[in-house]
């Protein structure tokens, strides 16, 4: 067995202090560990979250991934502790969404680990819903797939991309129409095609008919995409 240690330096966001407070104490138990299944092995990372439920900007987050069967190459290291990021975001955001936003930079380990930026503001899109993160953790096995293979998998996926931030508004029609498809839920008013074209500025100072009725489609489906999401959690 090896052990691979990490300091992640987390400058994270949260919109809805007191739920994700309340979330950010529950995943020193729910989230503490995620194992990924590998043609060579198991390999098992663990997060010390207990800093994230401070009252500081940025903190730092004691990341270790162990290599079970001791045959993981060390150039390969660094993929999982950004997989376990991935996935945390996902996790938190689904418990209670618009609760994690972060900046994260990881140092330690032999090979460099990406820096990561995950934005949630799209998932705090009128959803009042808040599901354990326990069980979001349990219904969620995650793994190593680089490819979807299920509808709900595509959710997923998409809804990283989405999270990766950067994403214009033609983006976020485009694949937020995709989880509509994969969920089997028709939202006629989310066809990309029919959509006003913004300037990426999307300054309302400048022309006074944009306003947030244009993101209104938009946060409605999101709504909608992340209540079925929740649901199936719960199921």
């Amino acid at each position: 067995m090896n052990e691979h240690r990490f300091t992640a330096e987390v400058a994270r966001h949260a919109r809805d202090a007191g739920a994700a407070k309340k979330l950010w104490s529950s995943a020193t138990t729910s989230l503490q560990e995620r194992a990924y299944t590998t043609p060579k092995g198991i390999v098992r990372v663990k997060a010390g979250w207990g800093p994230l439920a401070s009252e500081e900007d940025v903190v730092r987050i004691d990341v270790t991934v162990i290599d079970e069967n001791g045959h993981l190459d060390p150039r390969n290291v660094p993929s999982f502790v950004e997989l376990f990021f991935y996935d945390a975001f996902l996790l938190f955001n689904i418990a209670v969404p618009g609760s994690f936003s972060a900046a994260i930079t990881v140092s330690g380990g032999e090979f460099r680990v990406n820096d990561l930026t995950f934005d949630a503001a799209p998932f705090a899109a009128g959803v009042s819903t808040i599901v354990p993160l326990a069980g979001v953790a349990a219904w969620y096995r995650g793994g190593t797939e680089q490819v979807a293979s299920t509808p709900m998998q595509k959710v997923l996926f998409h809804l990283l991309h989405i999270g990766c931030g950067g994403a214009d508004e033609w983006t976020l029609r485009l694949r937020l129409d995709a989880c509509l498809k994969e969920l089997g839920i028709r939202e006629p008013s989310l066809d990309a095609a029919g959509a006003s074209v913004i300037h990426p500025m999307h300054d309302e100072a400048l022309d006074e008919r944009l306003d947030d009725d244009a993101m209104e489609p938009i946060d409605r489906a999101m709504a909608r995409v992340l209540t079925a999401v929740q649901q199936a959690a719960g199921e």
